[in-house]
């Protein structure tokens, strides 16, 4: 190989690595406290919820029906639950750094669902938080609680085993069979899981929040954050 084509083939591999980062540092949730706060909510909706570069997608426990998601029995005091997917180590802090994130995205690998009990209305929970909240009807709101339920690895006793502690003292991660890659990232999944929920919201090509975001907006309203 020439010295030319080796220099080229080293700004690509380099090139690559960078988008790679990128990709993955969005996919990462960082480590928060939340407030207290209240409020009754109706049925009939979902709530996006934008952390730094990542989204969850939280609905009201009751609205999940029942025996759905092997996980409800672990949150039954919780009014809304949360959602959110990532990669198996990354997600949870388990592997960070250059590796960390090369590993998330450069071949696929594990994946984990984070699960949040939300005991208030979905705002005052995350009351620093970008949140959109989106109508559904309820065929939408099945076909989402449906997709969701595929998301979660469940063993041959009917459970789905904890991956790991969450980022709250309430919250966990749990296994997930589906693969992660820089082309099934987090927010592909939180996009697919809106279009599940009737928004269309073009999962393949949703490789940001931002993009998560603005195509919940364009579903539903904006209740808190920046406009």
């Amino acid at each position: 190989m020439s010295e030319h084509m080796q220099w080229w083939r080293s700004l690509l591999l380099g090139a690559g690595a960078v988008w790679l980062v990128v990709l993955a540092a969005r996919c990462h949730l960082p480590r928060r406290s939340v407030s207290a706060g209240g409020g009754p909510d109706s049925t009939g909706v979902i709530y996006v919820v934008q952390h730094g570069w990542h989204a969850g997608i939280a609905v009201r426990r009751a609205d999940v029906p029942a025996g759905r998601w092997p996980v409800l029995d672990d949150v039954a005091d919780a009014q809304y639950v949360e959602v959110g997917w990532g990669e198996a180590q990354y997600y949870p802090g388990a592997s960070r750094g250059v590796w960390g994130v090369l590993r998330a995205g450069a071949w696929p690998t594990g994946s984990v669902v984070h699960v949040v009990p939300i005991d208030r209305p979905v705002p005052d929970r995350f009351p620093a938080r970008t949140v959109v909240r989106v109508p559904v009807s309820p065929a939408e709101l099945d076909a989402f609680t449906t997709f969701v339920a595929a998301s979660f690895a469940v063993d041959s006793t009917g459970r789905v085993p904890t991956a790991a502690p969450g980022y709250y003292a309430d919250s966990r991660f749990y296994a997930s069979p589906l693969p992660y890659h820089v082309f099934n990232n987090c927010n592909h999944w939180a996009a697919a899981a809106l279009e599940a929920a009737g928004c269309d919201a073009s999962p393949r090509w949703a490789f940001t929040v931002g993009q998560v975001i603005s195509r919940a907006k364009a579903c539903g309203t904006l209740v808190q954050g920046e406009g």
